[in-house]
């Protein structure tokens, strides 16, 4: 059956190509004991039969015409590394695993396992963000096995769809193209700042009772308190505009109840903080409600503009890719996960923490936006993880990132258990 990307989901996968480059999500397990090996590749086997994990991308045969999911080929071979890495270490390898190739087209994922110097051992999952995003990757992690991959399989759309669904689309873009020209009068966009650098990353387990008591003595909620906490990160770094703002780009989730199609089911929404009162949390909780408040016209603006996406020319997306995840000023993300569910935790095997890294562009030394990502997920066990990763020419390394992830906690009157 030939399944067509959704609009949404079809200029995503545009804008990773023309960006020569793969946004990634990417999943990671901490656990005690050995690795289970034969679990681990089971987890595979179960998600490669899955909706969103059990395909890849058919870019349409023709100018004008819909990219379609197809059918994975195989089952990828899970990555066993023998010799172990201190926990210290443990981000840099997560990072390698980042590093490794990841093709929507043909290999979108991998997944990898590694023992821990000490004891304990790490599975790590890495996924193209064009099939999924972070709340598609916890609903396929946490669901029950089934071939729900079936849907994909059978003929492939060939030139002649591709050719009538370019014309079915053309009055549409038309509409959204007379749309986008009323909204760009007199607009001229920053050049989007870029960087080469190689991601780094840090993490933060803390004991969720540490974390929830410290929002509450705030009056603010764990997301209050986590958006503080990027945004005190990136205030520390030097990631503010030329006024004193930290901008703060926020995921919404917005999938349906049953919805195991759609890749990308979220829209972002800004927070403008001056810098000078990121670490006042109950000020951070009101900004949030009041920009979440004023999203449904923002959405609406911008579903208007997705009829065009099939007929924009390459560099047109690049163009437009570039200052939608940068612009000319320093954009940090938040991504709150929240509590996973306990399926997910022990898909690879039980876990104690649940570390996801999201919408990282890869591989390095390509140019991509100048980017700070965080990422907070909380295991039902009670461990939260804070993730932090950096893809900017500001931050030079890894330890620079781990300092200001420490301030921040602290200033917030949170402390890790461990800071890796």
């Amino acid at each position: 059956m030939a399944v067509p990307l959704n609009l949404l989901d079809q200029a995503a996968y545009r804008a990773q190509n023309a960006l020569d480059s793969v946004v990634l999500a990417q999943v990671s397990w901490l656990a005690d004991g050995p690795p289970d090996v034969d679990r681990v590749r089971a987890l595979a086997a179960r998600l490669a039969r899955s909706r969103q994990l059990g395909r890849v991308i058919v870019p349409a045969a023709a100018f004008g015409g819909r990219d379609h999911w197809g059918p994975l080929d195989a089952v990828p071979e899970v990555a066993v590394v023998t010799d172990p890495v201190e926990r210290s270490a443990v981000p840099a390898w997560l990072d390698d695993r980042a590093q490794m190739p990841v093709d929507p087209c043909r290999h979108p994922w991998h997944l990898a396992v590694r023992p821990l110097a000490g004891g304990g051992h790490a599975v790590t999952l890495v996924v193209s963000h064009a099939l999924t995003d972070g709340i598609g990757l916890v609903n396929v992690l946490a669901a029950a096995d089934g071939d729900t991959a079936a849907l994909y399989r059978g003929r492939r759309p060939g030139l002649l769809t591709a050719i009538g669904q370019a014309a079915a689309g053309l009055p549409g873009a038309v509409r959204a193209a007379a749309t986008a020209a009323r909204a760009d009068r007199g607009t001229v966009s920053p050049a989007p700042t870029t960087s080469h650098a190689r991601p780094l990353t840090a993490v933060a387990l803390i004991h969720a009772g540490a974390w929830h008591s410290a929002a509450a003595a705030a009056g603010a909620t764990s997301n209050a308190l986590f958006v503080s906490v990027a945004a005190q990160v990136a205030v520390a770094a030097g990631r503010v505009t030329a006024d004193g703002r930290a901008l703060i780009g926020m995921p919404v989730n917005s999938r349906g109840d049953g919805d195991d199609v759609s890749a990308n089911a979220l829209t972002t929404v800004q927070l403008d903080l001056p810098a000078d009162r990121v670490g006042d949390v109950a000020f951070v909780r009101a900004e949030v409600k009041r920009t979440l408040a004023a999203r449904r016209e923002q959405d609406a603006s911008f579903t208007a503009l997705l009829p065009l996406v099939p007929y924009l020319p390459r560099k047109v997306v690049r163009a437009v890719a570039q200052a939608a995840l940068g612009g000319g000023d320093p954009v940090t993300s938040a991504s709150h996960v929240g509590v996973v569910p306990p399926a997910l935790v022990a898909a690879p095997g039980p876990a104690y923490a649940v570390v996801m890294n999201l919408a990282m562009q890869h591989p390095a030394g390509v140019a991509g936006p100048d980017r700070v990502n965080a990422v907070i997920a909380e295991t039902p066990g009670g461990t939260v993880a804070v993730h932090l990763s950096a893809a900017s020419d500001g931050i030079g390394d890894a330890a620079v990132l781990r300092s200001a992830l420490a301030g921040a906690l602290r200033s917030s009157h949170v402390e890790p258990r461990e800071l890796l």
